[in-house]
């Protein structure tokens, strides 16, 4: 019994809990170290549903190395765990016109009067006034990276891919996806607001799956461009 722990020790492979990566344009892409190698990751996305009233994304998963060819392995699920918000100002809102991939910059009424307001002057040079920021129902102050101006981050995404069918010598049964939203790009732009849109609209203040729905009709329109 002892020799058999022993060896089923030697064998267990080492888990991996997190992978991070970049959304570049549609796909997220990262690395992964193990043994002294370096692995690049990426996460394609193809299709977004809600499942049990949160995010689910549908892709392919690609991994390669200097040593190793690229191995690819279709269908897997991402199901969103959490969210990390922005920081910073409230990127403007950007609406994608139908059947095209261009985009027109779009702002809500709220968004402007944020973006436009200045410092008001008081009567005596140099001073400033500033109104107390709003508070929500639980008494949390109100500021540009939240509610309808917030914007996701991260999305921690749960996967459970087969290390061995990737070329990797890991334990991927339950590993997570750290996907951070930092475009550089159109198309990336477009999904970070769409993603935030959607996560608002199921985890805001007041659900709205009508909207919710809308919001995945247009990622997943976003995914296939």
């Amino acid at each position: 019994m002892i020799q058999q722990r022993q060896n089923l020790a030697a064998t267990a492979l080492p888990k991996l809990h997190t992978i991070h990566a970049l959304l570049r344009r549609r796909v997220f892409e990262g690395n992964i170290e193990a043994h002294n190698t370096t692995y690049d990751f990426s996460f394609a996305p193809s299709a977004a549903e809600i499942v049990d009233g949160r995010l689910v994304l549908t892709g392919r998963v690609g991994v390669s190395s200097a040593r190793q060819p690229l191995r690819l392995v279709d269908g897997v699920k991402a199901h969103l765990a959490a969210t990390q918000g922005g920081v910073g100002v409230s990127p403007v809102r950007r609406q994608l016109l139908t059947g095209t991939a261009q985009t027109a910059q779009t702002a809500t009424a709220e968004q402007k009067l944020e973006q436009e307001k200045g410092p008001e002057t008081e009567l005596q040079p140099g001073l400033h006034a500033f109104e107390s920021p709003r508070s929500d129902k639980l008494g949390r102050p109100n500021v540009e990276s939240t509610g309808t101006l917030g914007f996701v981050g991260v999305l921690y995404l749960q996967l459970s891919l087969d290390g061995k069918a990737l070329g990797l010598p890991l334990d991927l049964s339950n590993v997570q996806l750290g996907g951070r939203l930092a475009p550089i790009d159109d198309v990336a732009r477009d999904l970070q607001l769409l993603f935030s849109d959607l996560v608002n609209a199921l985890h805001g203040e007041a659900t709205d799956e009508k909207a919710a729905a809308g919001y995945v009709k247009e990622i997943n329109q976003a995914l296939k461009s």
